[in-house]
């Protein structure tokens, strides 16, 4: 599994021999690794880069790790390969649009000590959303979006008790724009099914509020964000997915190919 993994990520960097196409690569940090309201690092920081690569008015093709920094804790190691594509329904000028999104997601986590009959855990998860963008004023960059996007978990392989189920999420957030900076603060409510855990309870699991800035210097993005999570009654019964606070920085490169 291993070895097919790199062999995956060798074909995205090889594909830069494409034309009009973009590899981006991403240093990720984060003091601890949420995902849809819950902790998928023990509440530890995580490193998380990312390469990204892009075809011209097409799909884009990721390989992501997350992986503690602290290895005593390398049990919550994961690899993902993402398909994502993005489609805006408006091409033309004007100052709002609909924005159809969505990603095949495989994760893999290399590490299980909790079992004899598969040393490793593996999944998928699936997205769709629509969004809509409407800029309130080009003078001062400033946009509007709300949105949702639906979410469904499900385990690949044995000896595995991650149930199938969906997740519910609504976001409305806004954008800010300067000459090489941009601010958004967004905040996110979202319904868990069940999703992953036999735990979680269908119904609210979490309001979350979201302030980060970016800064583009030629092709290299500086971004940094502070994220809260209030936690709801669906999460409540995991015991650790409780009231979050988290930091992230990222350091992004782009390479036009």
């Amino acid at each position: 599994m291993k070895k097919q993994f790199l062999i995956i990520i060798l074909i995205i960097i090889a594909m830069r021999a494409e034309a009009q196409h973009q590899l981006s690569v991403d240093w990720g940090n984060t003091s601890n690794y949420i995902a849809h309201g819950r902790t998928l690092s023990a509440n530890q920081a995580c490193f998380q880069p990312g390469l990204y690569y892009t075809y011209k008015n097409g799909p884009t093709l990721m390989a992501w790790f997350s992986l503690p920094y602290d290895r005593t804790f390398h049990a919550f190691d994961e690899w993902d390969l993402i398909l994502d594509h993005s489609l805006d329904i408006y091409k033309k000028e004007q100052n709002w649009n609909i924005n159809l999104h969505g990603y095949i997601n495989y994760w893999y986590l290399p590490v299980n000590n909790e079992s004899d009959k598969q040393n490793y855990y593996q999944g998928m998860k699936y997205n769709a959303g629509i969004h809509f963008p409407v800029v309130l004023s080009e003078a001062s960059g400033f946009k509007l979006t709300s949105g949702y996007d639906f979410y469904y978990y499900h385990q690949l392989g044995r000896d595995m008790a991650i149930r199938a189920a969906g997740i519910h999420e609504f976001l409305i957030k806004f954008n800010k724009t300067f000459k090489k900076v941009n601010l958004e603060a967004k905040s996110l409510i979202s319904n868990n099914q069940g999703a992953v855990d036999s735990r979680i309870t269908p119904g609210w699991a979490f309001f979350s509020q979201h302030l980060s800035c970016s800064y583009k210097v030629k092709t290299i993005t500086l971004r940094t964000g502070i994220n809260y999570q209030r936690t709801l009654e669906a999460l409540q019964p995991t015991g650790m997915d409780k009231d979050l606070i988290w930091f992230s920085l990222n350091v992004g490169k782009n390479f036009k190919m």
